[in-house]
């Protein structure tokens, strides 16, 4: 049975100004699928998004719909909370919020998603749902979204894309291409193409190298048939040529001509090009004289309050040496609170040789008005060769090196702000919601740093898959209390 085709965009670009983010051929949504977007941040993926919802008028191109769009962007909307379906608020646990003027920012999403589940029937048009919601939140989320129908999705919540999506769209140098399946099975099969490339590489260079051996050859026998042979006479020579019926000069003409036929064959060969080789090289950890104590953070008996709302009761926690810590729970539940803690020392027993990097998100340690090599120079211990590794494999380009800090963009500076934690002489990491204003494949390279990071690691984060690859134990906050697993 054919699918109801519910969107048509065909033949569209769009610019902003002279730049162009999108051109490409086609992009069909069909009744009952879920497709996700994905690519680098500035790629277009939410351009690509309000187009397709109608929120944006193409450049050039032309958009058919079929269907009543739902459009959730990602940093509010004017739509008014009163009209928010009372039982749907219920459900996403905002009810007794849709006529409160002041919101937080998780509830403000919770609630224009209630407004979202209210209309059923709507194709939805999502841009990073899961902002500013907790881990619940996100589960909540994603058990809902489960029952729409239709929709087209931005998340760098790869849990989000894994359990939703059917498709996914990766949009590179305004180019669309499609991937069946979830994030996971588009990983695999990029990974595939990868492995391809890498082959077909690799060939290329093999027969390009025996094409010139061949050529190099060839015009060698040349010059030596067209020579007089050592200890015959011109007379000889004569003979020798009347009897093969083919002067010298005429072999070697004919090797030539065939030497420029390989040469030929080699300028018209399809280049292929070699896959980007990822760096591994990491800092050297020994320069940060990291403590040597099994155990580098210890608190006993926490008690602490806002006025009267009470964080920690009693509560009692230890950190391990070289540990990678999730601190986890809902919000308010005292997860950035115990991180302050922490960094500030207060009620919590830190070892001397610690020497703690915090990741804050409002990025205070970067310097604006310097680059961002001259931000990584006044902090770091390492070489400069190595301190350009890992600013290249946090995906900040030679050109972005040598970008003022003031012209960087959100997720751009916070991978700067990583970046200077691990080649400065920090030995104990500190990091709220690291994901933030990162890109799926800047959070990939985050991790793969964090993998590898030899020191103690501390952090909060509502990123599923972020947690179960990086975290090797868990603490729990809630109730006042502190529970480790």
């Amino acid at each position: 049975m054919a699918r109801h085709l519910l969107i048509k965009a065909e033949n569209i670009v769009h610019s902003y100004g002279e730049q162009t983010v999108l051109d490409f051929d086609r992009f069909y949504l069909y009744e009952g699928e879920k497709v996700g977007l994905v690519g680098m941040n500035g790629a277009g993926k939410s351009t690509l998004l309000k187009i397709l919802a109608g929120e944006l008028e193409p450049t050039k191109g032309t958009v058919s719909s079929n269907c009543i769009p739902f459009f959730f962007e990602q940093f509010g909307s004017d739509s008014e909370y009163f009209e928010t379906d009372y039982a749907e608020a219920g459900k996403m646990g905002v009810a007794d919020h849709i006529w409160q003027e002041n919101v937080s920012g998780g509830e403000d999403t919770r609630i224009r998603l209630a407004q979202l589940f209210s209309s059923p029937h709507a194709v939805a048009f999502l841009d990073e749902p899961t902002s500013n919601l907790d881990y619940n939140g996100v589960e909540m989320l994603k058990k809902r979204l489960n029952e729409i129908e239709t929709l087209v999705v931005i998340s760098h919540d790869r849990s989000v894309l894994n359990e939703i999506c059917d498709r996914i769209v990766e949009i590179s140098f305004g180019k669309l291409q499609n991937y069946s399946g979830n994030y996971d099975e588009y990983v695999v099969q990029k990974e595939e193409q990868r492995k391809t490339q890498q082959a077909e590489y690799e060939n290329y260079q093999a027969e390009k190298k025996r094409l010139q051996s061949v050529y190099v050859e060839k015009k060698a026998k040349a010059k030596t048939v067209d020579k007089k042979p050592k200890n015959m006479s011109a007379s000889e020579v004569k003979v020798r040529a009347f009897i093969g019926n083919r002067k010298p000069e005429d072999k070697a003409r004919g090797i030539e001509r065939s030497a420029t036929n390989v040469l030929k064959r080699l300028e018209h060969m399809e280049v292929k090009e070699k896959p980007k080789e990822e760096l591994t090289v990491r800092p050297d950890f020994r320069l940060t004289n990291p403590p040597r104590n099994p155990i580098v953070i210890r608190g006993e008996h926490i008690s602490f309050a806002y006025d009267d709302h009470v964080i920690f009761d009693d509560a009692d926690f230890m950190i391990k040496n070289g540990s990678k810590v999730a601190l986890l729970g809902g919000n308010g539940a005292g997860k950035t609170t115990l991180l302050e803690l922490i960094n500030n020392r207060e009620k919590v027993y830190v070892v001397p040789g610690a020497k703690i990097g915090y990741a804050k998100q409002n990025m205070s340690q970067i310097d604006l008005d310097r680059t961002v090599l001259e931000n990584v120079r006044r902090v770091s211990i390492q070489s400069e060769s190595l301190s350009r590794i890992v600013l290249a494999r946090l995906l900040l380009s030679e050109r972005d090196m040598n970008k003022k800090a003031s012209e960087l963009s959100g997720g751009e500076r916070m991978k700067l702000s990583f970046a200077m934690l691990f080649v400065s002489n920090v030995n104990l990491l500190i990091l709220d919601e690291p994901t933030n204003y990162l890109d799926i494949p800047s959070v990939e390279a985050l991790e793969k740093m964090l993998i590898e990071y030899e020191g103690t690691l501390v952090f909060t984060s509502h990123d599923k898959v972020f947690v179960d690859r990086i975290a090797t134990e868990r603490m729990y906050i809630g109730d006042g209390k502190i529970k480790q697993e």
